[in-house]
């Protein structure tokens, strides 16, 4: 399928960037951001921007009660990380899931030169379908998404020991409605990633109150088996 588009997303603020906050200028005081939901203390709800140039709150619209799937590239380490080759693979298995009730979200880590114009020419070139979302933000957002979806270690959780950064290695997938979260590495067959993303349903928390994993690594185990190459 040709061209790229932004998912139609509930919630979304559609503001232009350049009419409003642009992700150099928007402080750290985002993060911040009052929100509600069952995981609201954990995720930031900092602004980003699409590379359709919208605005969203990335909690409160792109992550409350949805099905994700979320990475971390940038356009000039693609020729090295091909991830996102990778996804665009990726998004032809998932069929009429993506864009309704699965959606993906490729953050960069490059900030400064990945504005949402240069996002948009990256995702029209990857084919990039509604659902699947190409992020950026201030400097200091995009790290503190970095740090919350991606870090893994003892520092990380208790300000001492080694911290592991696995950002650009990794994917992360989850129902946040119910709070599963497993991770893969990225370069992984984009079939064996789908069915790791089959084993997610999209649904709220079922009566028993206990939500139970059937197959999806935390991030650890994620991280581990990145390390031996799986």
């Amino acid at each position: 399928m040709g061209g790229a588009a932004a998912a139609l997303i509930p919630g979304v603020i559609r503001n232009a960037v350049g009419q409003t906050d642009s992700p150099q200028k928007t402080s750290s005081r985002n993060c911040s951001l009052t929100h509600n939901g069952p995981y609201a203390h954990y995720f930031p709800n900092a602004i980003v921007y699409t590379h359709e140039g919208q605005r969203a709150l990335f909690y409160d619209d792109l992550l409350r009660g949805k099905t994700v799937i979320i990475n971390c590239m940038s356009i000039k380490n693609e020729a090295l990380f091909p991830v996102t080759r990778n996804l665009s693979k990726l998004q032809g298995l998932l069929s009429a899931r993506l864009g309704r009730d699965l959606f993906m979200y490729s953050i960069t880590v490059d900030p400064e030169h990945d504005t949402p114009r240069m996002l948009r020419a990256f995702a029209k070139e990857f084919e990039a379908r509604p659902g699947w979302l190409f992020l950026t933000a201030a400097p200091t957002v995009t790290e503190s998404l970095r740090n919350t979806l991606f870090m893994s270690g003892a520092g990380h959780d208790h300000g001492a020991g080694p911290i592991q950064d696995c950002s650009l290695g990794l994917i992360r997938y989850g129902n946040e409605a119910v709070g599963l979260w497993g991770s893969v590495p990225a370069r992984s067959d984009p079939k064996a990633i789908a069915t790791r993303l089959s084993w997610l349903r999209s649904d709220d928390l079922p009566a028993s109150g206990t939500p139970k994993r059937k197959g999806p690594m935390p991030l650890a185990a994620g991280f581990r088996a990145l390390q031996d190459g799986k």
